[in-house]
């Protein structure tokens, strides 16, 4: 469900780390569900947390 709600930007989402993709598709599918956002405002805004969640993790781990 989650890959086929946001297939269309299957190319920014290939970029990434394994990791955080999955990260971020499931906080992206949050902020589109719950949040009122665009798909490419919950991509980003996914992606973005995801990618801090990750910095955060390595700095303190």
């Amino acid at each position: 469900m989650k890959e086929d709600l946001f297939k269309d930007y299957q190319e920014r989402l290939n970029v990434l780390d394994e990791n955080i993709r999955a990260v971020a598709l499931k906080y992206a599918r949050d902020f589109y569900l719950n949040k009122n956002c665009s798909k490419e405002e919950a991509i980003e805004r996914g992606i973005v947390k995801a990618e801090m969640e990750k910095r955060n993790l390595d700095r303190n781990g």
